[in-house]
């Protein structure tokens, strides 16, 4: 049968990533994506489930192997890998190091189009008021920041930062 023939499930694939979680540190696991469909071209993305309304995610931890669902507000940070940059991700890269309350710093670019009067690192950090922030912090690797671990923003490079 294909997925998509069953009403009752809902097409899933799961996406490696690494989660910083209060207290267990860092988990090795996956999450459950949603996969295309005729409505939706491409597969769901992690910073999409994350800064949805529900509270909990569910997780499949790698080592030991065994489901779980953390509430997303005991997330310090999420990475993974991501190939393919999408258009709601172009835009203007905001250089920035993150202090997170734990003591990990995460140093990367915040990126999104803003009109030029709001294109600065403050306007992006208080834009649609997400629970998590995304960070690129090199090629192809997202770090998803929770908002309330993170202590303080530097901008890099740019004084109209602030």
């Amino acid at each position: 049968m294909h997925p998509y023939e069953n009403p009752l499930k809902i097409p899933k694939v799961e996406r490696p990533l690494r989660i910083w979680a209060h207290p267990d540190g860092l988990v090795l696991a996956s999450i459950f994506l949603q996969m295309p469909d005729p409505n939706r071209p491409r597969c769901e993305d992690p910073w999409t489930v994350l800064n949805g309304a529900e509270d909990f995610l569910v997780v499949r931890r790698h080592d030991p192997e065994e489901l779980r669902f953390y509430n997303k507000t005991s997330l310090i940070r999420v990475e993974y890998r991501e190939d393919e940059l999408y258009v709601s991700d172009t835009g203007k890269d905001l250089p920035c190091c993150v202090h997170m309350m734990d003591g990990s710093v995460v140093d990367g670019a915040m990126r999104k189009s803003l009109p030029p009067e709001r294109s600065r690192l403050y306007d992006y950090m208080n834009t649609d008021n997400p629970r998590f922030l995304k960070l690129y912090v090199d090629e192809g690797t997202v770090c998803l920041l929770n908002k309330s671990y993170v202590g303080f923003i530097t901008a890099h490079g740019h004084p109209e930062g602030s």
